[in-house]
C-alpha cells in the first residue's frame, strides 16, 4: 500500500502518486482484455509486460470471469486492486489490438501515456461488420452447422434464415443490456418459431417438405463456444478461478438456449432427432469443405474479427475440420477425431500467428468452433425433459467428451510449441525472471 505519512518529501508523495496513476493503467488494460473475452493466461501476461515497462517489480493477480484484483509492486510499495467487468462478449479486434500493445509498450512508459493508448483503442478499434452482415454470419455460420451434421441443402436454407432472425434478435437485445441468458432463452425461441413458420409454409405450399427436426441446427449461433474452449485451456494452466468461472457461465447459456428450444419441442411436437442426409462422392467432401469455411467464417465475424482473422481462421477450419471428418469414416471414435482435429489446428496456428502477428487465440478458437457439439447438447436437455436418461446420457456424455478433446488438443500442441505452457512457468514478471536466473 502506499504511504500517506505526511513526513514524506515532495518527491516521495509525487512517486507515489505516479504509482497509482500506474496502477490504474495496468489494471484498466487488463479489465478491457477480460471483457473481450480471452483467457485469464492472457490477460495475467498482457498486464504483466504493461507492469514491467512501466517500471513495477511484478504484478499477481487473480482474474475471474467478470473481476480482476491485482496487486502492483513497486520497491517497499505495493497497491491492490480490484475492477469489476459488467458485460462478457468476444472481440476478437480488440484482443489483438490490446496485446499488441502490451507487448510493444517501451520501457519508460507511465501509466498517463498507457491511459492514452487504451482511449485511442477505445475510439478506434469499433465493430468491423455492419449489423446486416453480422445477421447475417449468424445464419451461415449454422446453415455450415446444418450441412455438416448432413441436413439437406433445403433445410440448410431455412436454417440460415431462421438462425438470421435470432441472431438479428440477440443482438438488438444485446444493445439494451438486458440479461444474457434471457437474451440466449428469447433468441433461441424467435429461431425455432421462425424455422417452423418457414417449414410448414414450404410443406404446405408443396415446394419441398422439410424435416422439423432441423430447428436445433437453427440455434447453434448460441453455442458459446469461445468461453467454452478458453475455460478448459484456463484449467490446463491450473487457473481454476477463471476455467470454472467460464465453464459455468457457457453451460447457463446453453441451459438458457436449450430450455427455450425444449418449450418450443414440446409445444409443437418435434423431436431434435438426427438426420442422414448422404451427398454423392465426391461432392460430399466439397460440401463439407464449403460449409466448414463459411461455418468458421461466421463465427469469426461474430466475434468481430478482422477480414485477416477471418480468412485464416477459416483456412485452419478446414484443415482440422476435414481431417476430423476423414478420421471419423476410417472408424475412429468421434471425440478422440475432433481431439485430433483442435490438435492440429493447434500446430498449424503456431506458425501463423507467429507469420501474421495475430493472437493465436483468435484463430484458434473460431476454427475449432465448428466442431463443436452442439446439436448434441440441445438433445441432452430435450431428453432429459423426456425422461429417457439413456438417449440424455449418450448425447450430454458425447458433447463434454468432444469439447473437452477440442481444448486439449490445442493445449498440447501449445505446450509442444510453448515452453511456458510445457513447464507451467508462472506468468513472466520481472520478479519472476530475476529468480529463475539465481537457479
Amino acid at each position: 500500500m502506499t504511504s500517506t505519512d505526511p513526513s514524506k518529501s515532495a518527491e516521495d508523495v509525487r512517486h507515489d502518486r505516479e504509482f497509482v496513476n500506474d496502477t490504474e493503467a495496468v489494471i484498466r488494460l487488463g479489465a478491457m482484455l477480460l471483457s473481450s473475452g480471452t483467457g485469464s493466461y492472457r490477460v495475467k501476461r498482457a498486464m504483466s509486460d504493461a507492469g514491467r515497462a512501466l517500471g513495477m517489480d511484478r504484478i499477481d493477480a487473480t482474474v475471474g470471469l467478470t473481476e480482476i484484483t491485482a496487486t502492483a509492486h513497486r520497491g517497499d510499495n505495493f497497491r491492490t486492486v480490484a475492477r469489476e467487468v459488467y458485460r462478457v462478449r468476444v472481440d476478437s479486434s480488440r484482443i489483438a489490438a490490446l496485446e499488441d500493445l502490451a507487448h510493444h509498450l517501451p520501457a519508460g512508459t507511465n501509466g498517463r501515456d498507457l491511459e492514452s493508448r487504451l482511449d485511442h483503442i477505445s475510439r478506434t478499434v469499433r465493430p468491423k461488420w455492419a449489423e446486416w452482415q453480422t445477421v447475417l454470419a449468424g445464419g451461415v455460420a449454422c446453415a455450415g452447422f446444418a450441412i455438416l451434421n448432413k441436413f439437406s441443402l433445403a433445410d440448410s436454407l431455412v436454417v440460415l434464415l431462421a438462425a438470421s432472425v435470432g441472431q438479428f434478435v440477440r443482438g438488438r437485445l444485446n444493445r439494451r443490456w438486458l440479461n444474457q441468458f434471457g437474451v440466449a432463452a428469447l433468441a433461441s425461441g424467435a429461431a425455432c418459431l421462425v424455422y417452423m413458420l418457414l417449414a410448414d409454409l414450404l410443406t404446405d405450399t408443396g415446394l419441398h417438405t422439410i424435416h422439423g427436426p432441423g430447428y436445433v441446427a437453427s440455434l447453434l449461433f448460441l453455442v458459446p463456444g469461445f468461453p467454452m474452449i478458453t475455460s478448459i485451456l484456463d484449467m490446463v494452466r491450473m487457473d481454476f478461478t477463471a476455467g470454472l468461472s467460464r465453464a459455468t457461465y457457457s453451460f447457463g447459456l446453453v441451459l438458457a438456449a436449450t430450455m427455450s428450444a425444449w418449450v418450443f419441442s414440446t409445444a409443437t411436437g418435434l423431436q431434435p432427432l438426427p438426420i442422414q442426409t448422404v451427398f454423392p462422392n465426391p461432392w460430399a467432401w466439397l460440401a463439407y469443405a464449403v460449409a466448414t469455411a463459411c461455418g468458421v467464417a461466421g463465427f469469426a465475424v461474430l466475434f468481430n474479427s478482422s477480414p485477416r482473422m477471418v480468412a485464416w481462421a477459416a483456412t485452419l477450419g478446414v484443415c482440422g475440420n476435414l481431417c476430423r471428418l476423414a478420421l471419423i469414416d476410417i472408424h475412429m471414435p468421434v471425440q478422440l477425431a475432433a481431439g485430433v482435429g483442435g490438435l492440429i489446428i493447434g500446430f498449424l496456428a503456431g506458425p501463423l500467428s507467429a507469420k501474421t502477428k495475430l493472437p493465436r487465440i483468435t484463430l484458434t478458437v473460431p476454427a475449432c468452433v465448428i466442431m463443436l457439439p452442439g446439436a448434441a447438447m440441445y438433445r441432452t436437455v430435450f431428453w432429459l425433459n423426456g425422461e429417457d436418461m439413456t438417449k440424455a446420457l449418450s448425447f450430454g456424455v458425447d458433447a463434454i467428451l468432444t469439447v473437452t478433446l477440442i481444448a486439449c488438443g490445442l493445449a498440447v500442441a501449445r505446450m509442444c510449441t510453448d515452453p511456458a505452457w510445457a513447464r507451467n512457468l508462472p506468468v513472466p514478471s520481472p520478479h519472476a525472471f530475476k529468480f529463475s536466473d539465481q537457479k
